[in-house]
């Protein structure tokens, strides 16, 4: 288990998206993060240069940029840079590499949780109908562990209530 803010978010497996997917946005909301992931954020630009490359402007593209507003443009976009990273770290710290290496060039933090919602979102309800079905599937011999077969069986419920599906007694 990672421990990133208040939430311990835990390594993403294919029976956890539900568990994964509201402890990721809750802790990245904590930090300050969540418009980086849903793609609310407004990603400063840095300021252009006149057309023949000697000076900085302002975006009003008229203006002469002067040292302290090219300091805060570099900041802005310090700060911005650095929260992404910070937010990508965080999800790449808690999936599978396999999954890292498939959506680690999508560029910014919306896109790659985008692209990890495409890959579970699917599975999830592929594992959920398999593991209720081998959940009322299970029968206890006669000379069967009475303690181990119930144990199963709560693992099992465990499980989907972690997928977003839980059993009732």
């Amino acid at each position: 288990m990672s421990t990133l803010g208040i939430y311990a978010v835990p390594k993403l497996t294919e029976k956890n998206w539900v568990e994964f997917k509201t402890k990721t946005v809750m802790s990245l909301t904590v930090r300050g993060l969540n418009c980086h992931l849903d793609g609310s954020v407004r990603v400063p630009q840095p300021l252009p240069r006149s057309t023949d490359g000697k000076k900085i402007l302002l975006h009003d593209k008229l203006t002469e940029a002067t040292k302290t507003d090219i300091e805060m443009n570099l900041t802005l976009l310090d700060a911005h840079a650095q929260k992404e990273a910070l937010a990508i770290q965080q999800l790449y710290a808690t999936v599978p590499n396999t999954v890292m290496i498939q959506v680690q060039n999508k560029g910014s933090v919306a896109a790659i949780w985008k692209a990890i919602c495409l890959i579970y979102e699917g599975k999830s309800d592929m594992v959920q109908v398999d593991t209720c079905a081998h959940l009322q599937s299970m029968k206890c011999s006669k000379n069967d562990d009475v303690k181990a077969h119930l144990t199963s069986m709560m693992v099992l419920r465990e499980e989907l209530a972690g997928m977003g599906a839980p059993v009732d007694d």
